[in-house]
């Protein structure tokens, strides 16, 4: 998949305030803390150090706003490479589109729930 120009490849989707989360602050769909320890969470997952140009970060204030169209249009557009989200926040007819336009586009859908096993660039286990 080619990108244009210094176009990111890797979106990270993040929704900061889900509906179902309490008013204390305590979020139970807090995956990716937007502070000093994202990138030392997206190395984990995508297994290579952070680097901000290969990196677009969206994010909404409640699910579906400006960060989710824009990240649709950018996979449809085929600039994307991976998409890194939490698909529990999502609507049900947001996880399908997202997974069913990440297989039409061949991007990658990388999730906290697959603890390091989508990585981009891990070789192969070596047998013994």
């Amino acid at each position: 998949m080619d990108r244009p120009g210094n176009s990111p490849g890797i979106y990270v989707y993040v929704i900061q305030h889900h509906p179902l989360e309490l008013p204390d602050g305590d979020s139970a769909f807090r995956w990716l803390h937007l502070d000093n320890g994202y990138r030392r969470s997206l190395e984990g997952l995508m297994g290579s150090p952070f680097r901000p140009e290969d990196y677009e970060l969206l994010v909404d204030d409640q699910p579906a706003g400006p960060g989710w169209r824009r990240l649709l249009s950018s996979l449809l557009e085929e600039r994307v490479t991976a998409v890194v989200t939490h698909l529990a926040p999502l609507s049900a007819a947001q996880r399908q589109q997202l997974i069913g336009v990440c297989a039409q586009t061949g991007a990658q859908l990388i999730t906290p729930g697959d603890a390091g096993r989508n990585r981009l660039l891990e070789p192969p286990p070596h047998s013994l």
